[in-house]
């Protein structure tokens, strides 16, 4: 494998740990390797890990360690999905792993876990953009929770997670499969139960007129009734094998199929829940997609080093995340245009001062969009609503540290300056906390620019000298209110930065 470039992948599941070895230069798969373990069974039964578990997932895992030494592997990225953190001793089996097997594990959002999963159907598809261009719902459904994710006219339109799963519902209403005879009845029930509100969060406009599926469970309901060889099953194909389903046991189902137990026992919850939402949603088609976590990984990889470019720009799916929450709290959109598109060109224009990178761009780019949720709470002191609506909601494809820095920038956007006497900048990690300062400083000062909120200021041109940076305002208007306000706020700037901001014109 010499000159070529190896990058192993570690997923661990509630059910499967994985890896991944691939070539990123040759962008081809070397190896892949999985594991079954019981991590899902014993958080909904103890709400923790239990020893012998860890102890047999810490043997797959140093297993995976080796394979990758064989290989001369150098660099790797080793998550946990988001269902695992539920466990209450999560944080000391992180810890285990790291001591027994010398992997540093990380744990993913789930709005970061979905996005990776979205980015790896995209690369297995051949044309993700032409796909996504009428009504299309990708659904992933894992062992604890669901993502409903929907596409239409080739753009993110929004994304949503319910928690449940086969894993979850099997764990939760298994014992009352020997006491009723109306098991499947109930099991239709509880999920009705979790899915009826789709209609509430689901836009009017988009018809969804095709799923694209991606989880474990349902890939093994490929492979057992398909044969592996079909990708796409039309609505009435589908119903079809859902009844046969219904009629066979799981110990059948195990038995003929070469499964294990564990994975024929959840694959009617899986297919109900597929068949729930299909109902929902009207959808007539489903294609079968092999994408998994470990995929995402790796395609992750390959965009970071820009080794592929894919057909759409899942970067804009985050952005319009954003702008989703703000839509829901009524957020003003003129404001909210102009100032993004000034603290971007500030943010741009002094990279030289502040020395960030193109995701603190973002992370700036989604708090300058959110900044003004609070006020739909209460308008006095709205940042501080803001801080707890962004802190509270799921925007797909940033971690949970990230999440934090929006919400952290957005709080301190406005009078109260931050220091570690607060509690939401105390909270962040020592590590964090400049780039946060930074960003808030930029987006106070463009903030400041529309304070009047009737976008007087057209543009602006920035420019950065030995001591000071000055900012020249172009508008036909009065800009007294928005000149007293950039006074107001620009001492924040300088505190942070060291150099006085100047407002021209």
């Amino acid at each position: 494998m010499a000159n070529h470039k190896l990058f192993a992948s570690i997923t661990v599941g509630l059910q499967t740990l994985v890896l991944k070895i691939a070539d990123l230069t040759k962008m081809s798969l070397v190896d892949y390797v999985k594991a079954d373990v019981s991590i899902g069974a014993d958080i909904y039964n103890h709400q923790m890990i239990e020893f012998n578990t860890v102890d047999q997932a810490c043997r797959q895992l140093a297993g995976f360690v080796q394979i990758m030494n064989d290989y001369g592997v150098r660099e790797y990225r080793a998550v946990a999905a988001s269902s695992v953190k539920e466990a209450r001793n999560a944080e000391y089996i992180k810890e285990q792993i790291r001591i027994k097997t010398g992997l540093n594990l990380t744990w993913l959002a789930n709005a970061e876990e979905r996005f990776l999963h979205n980015q790896a159907v995209a690369y297995n598809s051949d044309r993700f953009n032409e796909l996504i261009q009428k009504g299309t719902m990708l659904i992933d459904i894992g062992s604890g929770s669901m993502q409903l994710t929907v596409y239409n006219a080739g753009h993110f339109v929004f994304s949503r997670n319910i928690k449940l799963g086969p894993l979850r519902i099997r764990e939760l209403l298994g014992d009352l499969e020997s006491k009723t005879g109306d098991y499947v009845e109930i099991m239709e029930d509880y999920i009705r139960s979790k899915v009826d509100g789709y209609h509430q969060f689901a836009p009017k406009e988009v018809k969804v007129q095709k799923f694209v599926l991606v989880g474990t469970e349902l890939r093994a309901f490929k492979h057992m009734f398909l044969g592996g060889r079909i990708d796409t099953l039309t609505r009435e194909r589908f119903v079809e094998l859902y009844h046969h389903i219904l009629k066979i046991p799981p110990q059948i189902l195990a038995k003929e199929y070469k499964v294990p137990f564990e994975s024929a026992t959840q694959l009617l919850p899986s297919v109900m829940i597929l068949k729930k939402t299909l109902e929902l949603t009207g959808a007539k088609s489903i294609i079968l997609s092999e994408a998994d976590l470990a995929d995402g990984l790796i395609v992750h990889e390959l965009l970071e080093m820009r080794k592929k470019v894919l057909d759409h720009s899942f970067t804009e799916d985050i952005i319009v995340s954003a702008r989703n929450i703000a839509d829901r709290y009524n957020c003003d959109p003129k404001h909210i245009m102009v100032v993004e598109r000034f603290a971007l060109h500030l943010f741009d224009r002094l990279r030289r001062l502040h020395g960030l990178d193109k995701r603190d761009r973002l992370l700036l780019q989604l708090a300058a969009i959110l900044q003004d949720t609070g006020s739909y709470i209460d308008m006095n002191a709205h940042y501080v609503h803001s801080y707890y609506i962004i802190q509270s909601s799921e925007i797909i494809g940033i971690s949970e540290l990230e999440r934090d820095l929006v919400a952290t920038i957005a709080r301190y956007h406005s009078a109260e300056t931050p220091s570690i006497n607060n509690t939401a900048f105390r909270k962040l990690p020592e590590s964090s906390r400049l780039a946060a300062a930074k960003l808030a400083a930029l987006l106070r000062i463009a903030d400041a620019l529309d304070d009047s909120r009737q976008q007087k200021v057209e543009r602006i041109a920035v420019s950065l000298k030995k001591d000071q940076v000055t900012i020249t305002a172009r508008s036909d208007d009065d800009l007294s209110l928005e000149k007293q306000t950039f006074n107001d706020k620009s001492a924040y700037f300088e505190e942070v930065f060291g150099l006085k901001p100047i407002l021209r014109g």
